[in-house]
């Protein structure tokens, strides 16, 4: 996925043990939220599998407990299983002294099976095709500054059923080493904010974050489009779920879920 990227000035950079961001990682009220998160801390455990050739990343789990800021990140690597097919590792990430965000990764190594499919040869989609997305006014008039959309070249399609699918590009990597999973990763969790804006208004809340991100891929992506198809599900009692199923240019890959946090309408 990264190797079409546009522009080569990653989003994250490591000095001296500690992690910065550039200011598009950032969410639409300040500090950064579950895409850029999910992409550094899942992005520096699928950077370091690749380097110890610990297989594909399947799975991963993100749990959000704070906005990030954008400096002054440290991260803390544990391996839970390694050895044999499945390795299995978990991240957090620290700043100002306080946990901010931890997640699990689940790696596989590759066995040829016979009589079982591989990677489709042909795209079945063609999202440079697709019309540009289109912020609505309310989204303009609340998020201010740059932010995690501002990575994105972003495709909206509408079908005759009435749905809608997302497409993204991303113009600039996350980190140095090509992290296919969790560029996908970070781009599904915007799915929980592309069901209120398909929706055409607001709910009546003062904002929907999520506690949480989980992403599971049957194969790895190909080119540089990934397509989200989301729906959500909100209730009174101030919860929801957002769940996307996950596309390349190619077909199927995966899916997504996420558990929203309705917030207290704003006075």
């Amino acid at each position: 996925m990264n190797a079409a990227v546009i522009g080569t000035n990653p989003v994250f950079r490591n000095e001296s043990g500690i992690w910065q961001a550039a200011p598009e990682a950032q969410g639409p009220f300040g500090g950064m939220h579950g895409g850029a998160v999910a992409a550094l801390c899942v992005g520096e455990m699928e950077t370091m599998a690749a380097e110890r050739s610990l297989g594909a990343l399947v799975s991963a789990h993100l749990y959000l407990l704070r906005p990030l800021p954008l400096d002054g990140i440290s991260s803390k690597v544990t391996p839970v299983r390694e050895g044999g097919r499945v390795a299995v590792f978990e991240n957090e990430l620290w700043a100002g002294g306080k946990l901010q965000a931890k997640a699990s990764a689940c790696f596989q190594q590759p066995l040829a099976i016979n009589g079982l499919p591989g990677a489709p040869e042909k795209p079945v989609f063609e999202p440079e095709t697709f019309p540009k997305w289109e912020r609505p006014e309310f989204f303009k008039s609340t998020v201010k500054g740059p932010g995690f959309l501002d990575l994105c070249d972003i495709r909206d399609t509408r079908h005759a059923n009435g749905t809608r699918d997302k497409w993204f590009r991303l113009m600039r990597p996350f980190h140095e080493s090509p992290t296919p999973f969790s560029a996908v990763m970070a781009v599904a969790d915007v799915s929980t904010l592309f069901t209120v804006t398909d929706s055409g208004e607001r709910p009546d809340a003062g904002g929907w974050p999520n506690a949480d991100l989980s992403l599971h891929l049957a194969r790895a992506p190909k080119g540089e489009w990934i397509g989200t198809a989301q729906r959500g599900s909100w209730h009174g009692d101030g919860r929801g779920l957002t769940e996307a199923e996950i596309f390349d240019a190619y077909g199927w890959i995966g899916r997504s879920c996420q558990s929203a946090v309705l917030l207290p309408p704003m006075a």
